[in-house]
């Protein structure tokens, strides 16, 4: 295994660790948000419908300051990790 130099981007970034993936989920986001604002509600329902997707998504996708990735990768490797376990009958 080789190791990557930190001077070594692996992937495309637009801004300091938010890439083009990244970018794409919050576009989608606020396209759902307008849908459902669209669909749903009055006056300040709107506004919530139209803002919480895109607000919580940014926050999903927001990078970690140690490095390691974001809560959405976190969440998706701890999903990974609980459905790979195996499960024992504990016999009496």
């Amino acid at each position: 295994m080789y190791l990557i130099p930190k001077n070594i981007k692996v992937k495309r970034e637009i801004f300091k660790g938010y890439g083009i993936k990244e970018v794409l989920l919050l576009g989608l986001s606020v396209f759902i948000g307008f849908i459902l604002a669209k669909l749903f509600g009055k006056g300040l329902v709107k506004v919530f419908f139209f803002c919480f997707f895109p607000i919580l998504t940014f926050l999903i996708t927001l990078p970690m300051p140690s490095g390691n990735g974001n809560i959405l990768g976190i969440l998706i490797k701890m999903i990974r990790f609980r459905l790979s376990q195996k499960k024992f009958k504990k016999y009496a």
